[in-house]
């Protein structure tokens, strides 16, 4: 298979990713997987204020910094599973309109939700290297070891899981880009190639929640998306918009490629059946020409986003648009605060 390569056949041959291989090995369904993992480090964060007192400004700190680390690693150990398994399901959805074998398509949608060893601890050595230098520039150090110590960890643990899960979802959307050129769409039927939109929308939901937890920081009373911080904020929108971008770009290509060359074939039969005069047309190539202008309408109307739009409109009312409501209503109360 040509068109996979040599890196994404070695894929289909390496292991699950980590993270997969722990869900899978727990036993647990993916959301219980995802919860147990967000307690545990919510409680692990919480622990060093058991037996001590402490004000209410530092109580929210520490919470809201546990919130945070214990949802975006419960995000993220949760719905990896289904983000992946849902790619490779957008994958078999696609055998129709692009030119491949069903055993190609198979051993490409085995290759989406693995990684090669080499890769793996690449991706832990710079996850850890990464974890470390923010915690360093967010002067964890300079906290007492009871608290520096929990923080330091969750760092490091969110990094790694960053590192690992977010390579591949890169390379994913990097294939369907490729996939997206060698397509032939449907202008008619559009759901054939609707596959695309959703291989872009599901995994942007999960570093779209992953940027909502940020409002969680904000139980601390302060600004705390100012100097380091932003750091994560940068280290989750940046592959956010590659991720989205990415799978639309080459069948958006198509999309208008297809439209265009249709619609310059149905102007040439148009032009052969009136030979530039309707008036002279008898009434067969009146009929005809009444054919080719409603398919011309329709395929001049044909969808140039490859979205399933009533499934969009669920994602967004149910999905999107409470979670950015939440984090917008956090920064617009930090900015009221501050003018006060």
């Amino acid at each position: 298979m040509t068109a996979l390569g040599e890196k994404l056949t070695a894929r289909s041959l390496a292991p699950e990713l980590p993270i997969l291989r722990l869900q899978r090995w727990s036993r647990l369904p993916p959301s219980a997987f995802g919860l147990l993992c967000g307690l545990l480090i919510v409680c692990g964060m919480m622990c060093p204020l058991l037996g001590m007192t402490f004000s209410n400004a530092l109580f929210n700190d520490i919470l809201g910094s546990a919130l945070f680390f214990g949802i975006s690693l419960g995000i993220i150990a949760g719905f990896s599973r289904p983000v992946f398994q849902g790619a490779a399901q957008d994958l078999k959805d696609l055998c129709g309109v692009i030119p491949w074998s069903s055993d190609d398509i198979q051993a490409a949608s085995l290759a989406l939700a693995r990684f090669t060893k080499k890769d793996v601890w690449l991706a832990v050595v710079l996850g850890c290297v990464a974890g470390a230098g923010h915690s360093y520039v967010l002067e964890i150090q300079s906290s007492s070891w009871e608290f520096a110590v929990p923080q330091f960890i969750a760092i490091i643990l969110l990094w790694l899981a960053m590192f690992v899960t977010v390579p591949p979802l890169i390379m994913n959307a990097r294939l369907f880009s490729s996939l997206g050129q060698i397509t032939s769409p449907d202008l008619l039927r559009p759901s054939r190639h609707a596959a695309f939109g959703a291989a872009a929308l599901r995994p942007a939901l999960l570093m779209t929640s992953l940027l909502c937890a940020y409002a969680l920081l904000f139980l601390g009373g302060e600004n705390p998306l100012d100097g380091p911080v932003l750091i994560g904020v940068l280290g989750g929108l940046i592959p956010l918009i590659g991720i989205i971008a990415l799978p639309l770009r080459g069948i958006r290509r198509r999309i208008r490629e297809q439209r265009r060359a249709t619609l310059a074939s149905l102007d040439a039969r148009l032009d052969a059946i009136t030979e530039g005069d309707i008036a002279t047309a008898d009434a067969d190539a009146l009929f005809q020409l009444d054919a080719i202008l409603d398919m011309r309408e329709r395929v001049a109307r044909a969808p140039a986003w490859p979205f399933d739009v009533d499934a969009l409109k669920r994602i967004l009312l149910f999905t999107v648009l409470p979670p950015l409501t939440w984090a917008a209503a956090a920064i617009v109360e930090m900015m009221i605060d501050s003018l006060i």
